[in-house]
């Protein structure tokens, strides 16, 4: 599970995702080697505010889990 104020670096897009939706987070930055950080994550924990290339968006969790990450080095 994600936890706040950690960074993570996205490896690679589930090649299961939804063509459109992949579409969109490739837009947004979710490209392989981009890193974003964990800001905070709501109280029943489904919603995750994040930072990436500058940007401050909100996933949900399942979301997210669609992508191959790895913890980035603190």
């Amino acid at each position: 599970m994600l936890q706040p104020g950690y960074s993570y670096i996205i490896e690679k897009l589930d090649n299961l995702i939804d063509k459109g939706y992949k579409l969109k987070l490739l837009a947004m930055g979710f490209v392989p080697g981009a890193q974003f950080k964990v800001i905070r994550k709501a109280p029943l924990g489904d919603m995750l505010h994040i930072v990436i290339q500058g940007t401050a968006l909100s996933l949900r969790a399942r979301e997210l889990a669609q992508l191959q990450l790895r913890a980035a080095a603190p």
